[in-house]
């Protein structure tokens, strides 16, 4: 069901890491029966490189992050939008043949780098590590896109996956008093998305030069740890859980 793609250049500085990274691709498959192919930059057409590029860019953005290289992070396309493979191997994990997953990208503040990555779902398991990078919030946004008076009558929708200098809000909402609604949407939400949509908020507000007055926070979710709602409260987060009501 799963399956790992590996895309590297023999002759790039990294090359001394490949080793490493193929030895954890092999115990993916030996713990977790995660199959896995190689591909080298050399034998890959300008065809090909192509359709990695468009399947790269269909994961989406609330799981993937950022993939173009920009600043002090190596990512998987260049500046020029292209295979970066002179500077980073490319690591795509795929679920019945969908790219679902790809590593080096930049979630946030937080640089997912392929060798601790690969760890990390050789650790726990690639449904645990998907569960955790939350692929169920996809499907959240589209909902609240075509139903934003979820979050109270008169809302509207702006826009979805607006990309900030904090990260990328998930979906931008406006409520009757002209308010901006900037929407952080997680599986489970943990302490750390309540700091997230903050700064989401406060960079949203700078890029647009909109008086932070003007803008509310939500965190919607499915499920929630800890002292969420504490949390929330002391920094004017609005919390959402989502439930399923039995009608009949």
């Amino acid at each position: 069901m799963y399956k790992i793609e590996l895309y590297y250049d023999r002759d790039a500085t990294y090359s001394t890491d490949l080793q490493q990274i193929s030895d954890i691709i092999e115990k993916l498959k030996q713990t977790w029966q995660i199959e896995h192919n190689t591909f080298e930059a050399q034998n890959i057409s300008a065809e090909e490189s192509q359709q990695i590029e468009t399947s790269i860019r269909s994961i989406p953005p609330q799981v993937r992050g950022r993939i173009v290289t920009s600043g002090n992070h190596i990512l998987p396309l260049s500046k020029k939008k292209k295979l970066n493979l002179k500077n980073t191997p490319i690591i795509i994990l795929k679920k019945k043949e969908i790219s679902i997953a790809v590593f080096p990208h930049l979630l946030g503040t937080n640089y997912g780098k392929p060798l601790e990555s690969l760890s990390r779902i050789l650790k726990v398991g690639p449904d645990e590590y998907l569960e955790a990078k939350g692929l169920l919030e996809d499907p959240i946004v589209k909902i609240l896109s075509d139903y934003p008076e979820a979050l109270g009558t008169g809302t509207s929708f702006m826009n979805i996956n607006v990309e900030t200098d904090a990260g990328i809000i998930d979906i931008l909402l406006k409520d009757e008093q002209e308010n901006h609604i900037v929407v952080e949407v997680e599986t489970k939400a943990k302490d750390a998305a309540v700091a997230q949509v903050c700064r989401l908020a406060a960079g949203y507000a700078k890029s647009i030069n909109l008086p932070f007055n003007k803008i509310r926070k939500a965190l919607v979710c499915i499920n929630y740890e800890g002292q969420l709602e504490v949390t929330c409260e002391g920094s004017d987060v609005e919390l959402y859980q989502i439930k399923l009501v039995r009608i009949k």
